[in-house]
């Protein structure tokens, strides 16, 4: 509960709710004012916990009355973890308009370095904040002398009204704006930072360099030493992150200023929101798989065709056709400027996107030409093919659509001014810019991350990267977001590798939301779960040395288990009580199967000290069967191995260090376990003598393996956390 009273009323704040709630309604505006709350009390709280109380707050006085000094205090990062095109921005101006009613007075929103995106954003925080603090944006400082600028603009109103200062993260905008933060005096009052999409560029790029090599020989990247200037600047802060994959930023070591300590907040998206659950739920009839091959058939067409004699792949010509006529469906009973976006995304390189321009073009002449009569039969009953076919799909989810022949004929007038656009660092334009009706925009990553596409309607999605980082692809998912009312229309087709890829992710994003949500004000480590063949992130932003997983179908055993007769005597009395009916006559044992919540218990018996960069440890370990058993593996597999006798087995001990391979057990056991039970956790317990003679301490000892199911589950986690702070609930992804 918080210790400090906020305002949770204010004219700049009401006047965003009230636009919010005549566009969108009131449940979503009341949804947003509750979020900016759960945003705002929790800058109060770890303002005032950190710096002193007083400074913000219903009655907090606006000025800073213990300046920090030195490094960035620690515990002042946080975390505004929204899906993809969830209306992030939307709450960050509403919190941003709530700070102001509680006495932050600077407010400093980092935004991508596309200018174009970084224009969108500062122009929606000038638009919104009516009656707020006063808004500038890197533009205007640039071209100031920034003392000057500071003086004449932002003096005046810094301290009463204040004053939200936009940059694009550019090295060069972010140093005019330290210049201008310290001309405006900006340190003498409470600041908060938003930092847009900061898993993107605000991390140290330079950080396994630097595992490798020392920090005296390769120092931090740029933006990321500009970012911490300006912290330092502006010392008494808060520094809030914002963005919907966050494992770059969750997978930092504990003390790294990037980290995030604490969830300023978790907005829900409304009931309108078309994300993950829509597209990559099992049988979605929204999303439609093409041939893999269909990426190379579009690459390998390049250079000039003097024939225009294209190959455009089933998967493209479906696409397309399901966009024309779920547009035409759609302008029939909407305004003449509504906008309608098809968007192909199939890789990176600026000389596809042209090559995609040419046979995209050449379809729509094609099919202009056939379905007004101006081609060969074959053509023409080849077009009505295919818009059957996309008529066939589209049935399955629009159940009002016209008869296919009325589509067609009011398709003919308007298909010969659909124009194919392509979105990369060769347009000159700054912004994107639609046409009324249909349009049908071609890129790659300046239509990624951060950019809405105006009315998208149709996703043809190849990009197929080697390695694929779960953040960047997370990213591209520009299909997500508020359309309700294209959401019968609406259609994603991609190859089934990468709708599994997607899948994978989504369920990932999932289970660290979930994680999160557990505990907001207190997420020291969240590790992620991640599907096979998928990395969380790139690997230059974090200390790959730190860096661990549990893969599928590995085992794992402690390498320093407590075997000292003082250690671990009560408990082997116990763990002899809690097995006493798994014997066996064989000396390999028997297996039974078991519950989960028993391998567990059985586990809290058997203890073992940390060793450094080792996957083991005791509670994650256990953390990693709850989660299994929390994703429906309840059952696993047991097998206690006391040789023939039964009074044990007689294995050497040796250092930490000296463990290697396959631990305790013999490969042959260890291997037919991995084949018998393939798909369930199996615990296999070594029952040893711990005779003196063999380096024990003549006291028994269960010395456990752990065989984790194969094909199934990636845990990935920072080494730098310790066992006591993994105490989360996380889902497994498949």
């Amino acid at each position: 509960m918080s210790r400090i009273n906020i305002a949770t009323d204010g004219y700049c704040i009401n006047k965003v709710i009230d636009k919010v709630k005549s566009k969108n309604g009131d449940t979503a505006a009341e949804q947003l004012k509750q979020t900016a709350i759960d945003v705002v009390r929790n800058c109060v709280d770890v303002y005032s916990r950190t710096f002193g109380f007083g400074d913000v707050g219903a009655t907090g006085t606006g000025i800073v009355s213990n300046p920090h000094k030195g490094e960035i205090a620690d515990g002042t990062t946080g975390l505004i973890y929204g899906k993809v095109q969830s209306g992030k921005t939307n709450t960050t101006i509403a919190a941003l308009a709530l700070a102001q009613a509680n006495l932050f007075r600077c407010f400093i929103v980092l935004t991508s370095d596309n200018t174009w995106l970084g224009k969108q954003t500062a122009d929606r925080f000038v638009k919104q904040l009516k009656g707020g603090p006063v808004v500038f944006n890197w533009e205007e400082w640039r071209n100031d002398i920034p003392k000057d600028f500071a003086e004449s603009k932002l003096l005046p109103y810094i301290k009463k009204r204040g004053v939200v200062l936009v940059s694009t993260k550019n090295v060069r905008h972010l140093d005019n704006l330290l210049q201008v933060l310290k001309f405006a005096k900006a340190s003498s009052v409470p600041t908060l930072i938003f930092d847009d999409e900061a898993d993107n560029a605000s991390l140290n790029t330079n950080e396994a360099k630097q595992s490798k090599k020392g920090k005296d020989i390769v120092p931090d990247s740029a933006i990321f030493t500009k970012i911490g200037e300006i912290r330092k600047e502006v010392a008494n802060h808060i520094y809030i992150q914002i963005t919907a994959t966050p494992q770059s930023l969750l997978l930092q070591n504990l003390d790294h200023p990037c980290k995030p300590v604490f969830s300023a907040a978790l907005p829900q998206p409304g009931n309108s929101y078309m994300g993950g659950d829509l597209f990559f739920k099992e049988d979605s009839l929204y999303s439609c798989t093409v041939q893999a091959e269909e990426l190379d058939r579009l690459k390998k067409q390049e250079g000039e065709n003097p024939g225009n004699n294209w190959d455009i792949p089933s998967g493209l010509k479906l696409a397309l056709c399901c966009f024309f006529l779920g547009s035409i469906y759609k302008m029939q009973s909407s305004s003449e400027d509504e906008k309608y976006s098809f968007l192909a995304h199939i890789c990176y390189k600026k000389d596809n996107h042209k090559n995609l321009e040419k046979i995209i073009s050449s379809f729509i002449l094609e099919l202009d030409k056939a379905i007004c009569e101006e081609s060969s039969i074959t053509k023409q009953k080849e077009a009505l093919k295919w818009l059957d076919e996309a008529y066939k799909e589209l049935s399955k989810t629009a159940i009002n659509l016209p008869p296919l022949n009325e589509l067609i004929e009011e398709l003919k007038p308007e298909l010969q001014s659909v124009r194919a656009k392509v979105i990369n660092a060769n347009n000159p334009e700054k912004e994107l810019k639609y046409n009324p009706g249909m349009n049908i925009l071609i890129g790659g990553n300046r239509l990624g991350r951060g950019v809405t596409i105006d009315g998208l309607m149709v996703t043809y999605y190849l990009r197929d990267a080697k390695q694929k980082m779960m953040d960047t692809v997370h990213q591209h998912a520009r299909m997500f977001g508020y359309r309700q009312e294209l959401l019968d229309v609406t259609r994603l087709f991609l190859p089934q590798h990468i709708l599994e890829d997607f899948r994978a992710i989504h369920e990932a994003d999932e289970g660290m939301r979930q994680a999160i949500g557990d505990d907001p004000n207190n997420i020291n480590i969240q590790p992620v779960w991640i599907g096979r063949k998928l990395e969380p992130t790139r690997s230059n932003v974090l200390n790959l040395a730190q860096i661990h997983a549990f893969t599928p179908g590995s085992h794992i055993f402690p390498r320093a288990s407590l075997w000292k007769a003082s250690e671990v005597k009560k408990n082997v009395e116990e763990l002899d009580r809690l097995l006493a009916g798994y014997e066996s006559i064989s000396e390999k044992g028997e297996y039974h199967e078991v519950e989960v919540d028993f391998l567990i218990k059985i586990l809290s018996y058997i203890k073992s000290r940390y060793w450094p960069a080792y996957s083991w440890q005791d509670d994650r370990v256990k953390d990693l069967l709850e989660q299994m058993k929390a994703q429906g593996i309840s059952k696993g597999r047991l097998n206690v191995i006391r040789a023939k006798t039964g009074t044990g087995l007689t294995l050497r001990r040796q250092e930490p260090s000296g463990w290697r391979g396959v631990g305790f057990i013999n490969n042959r056991v260890l291997s037919k376990a991995k084949v018998q039970y393939p798909n369930v956790p199996t615990l296999l317990l070594m029952y040893e003598k711990g005779d003196k003679e063999q380096n024990w301490d003549d006291q028994p000892l269960y010395l456990p393996t752990l065989i984790l199911p194969k094909n199934k589950f990636v845990f990935m986690f920072n080494y730098s956390d310790t066992a006591e702070e993994l105490e989360d609930n996380i889902d497994l992804q498949d």
